[in-house]
């Protein structure tokens, strides 16, 4: 699967509109970053996402990457997929979706299930604000 040019100007254009509204300097660095995972499928391991970036500032270190990358999954711009007993994985697609993780080979898939049926609004009496659900296989 690829994504199209269309989604990934969509996803730029997103990224730099709510870093404004969120106080988040833009600069180049991070935009690739962003930009790098914004055109991959494959939801990439921050290392990953590293090797891409250093191709165009082969200056930067691994650490201002795994910085912003939490940063940007503070301000939910991002989405961290938590794995067990390997790295995390990345997602730039915001949309309601789920993932399915092969275990065997490592590799992660977005699901078309865009919505779960009997989503709590609320649990322990607090608003539900998110809900992530990843199939095992």
């Amino acid at each position: 699967m690829t994504i199209s040019q269309q989604e990934i100007n969509k996803r730029l254009d997103n990224f730099r509109q709510a870093s404004r509204q969120k106080h988040l300097p833009l600069t180049p660095q991070k935009l690739e970053i962003f930009r790098i995972l914004a055109s991959s499928c494959s939801h990439p391991q921050a290392s990953e996402i590293y090797h891409e970036v250093k191709k165009t500032f082969p200056n930067i270190s691994p650490a201002t990457v795994y910085k912003n990358l939490i940063r940007f999954q503070e301000l939910d711009l991002i989405i961290e997929i938590p794995l067990t007993n390997t790295p995390n994985r990345y997602d730039a697609k915001l949309d309601t979706h789920s993932h399915v993780v092969d275990t065997k080979s490592g590799k992660v898939y977005d699901l078309g299930i865009k919505e779960v049926n009997n989503h709590p609004q609320k649990i322990m009496g607090k608003a539900v604000k998110k809900t992530d659900i990843i199939y095992y296989l």
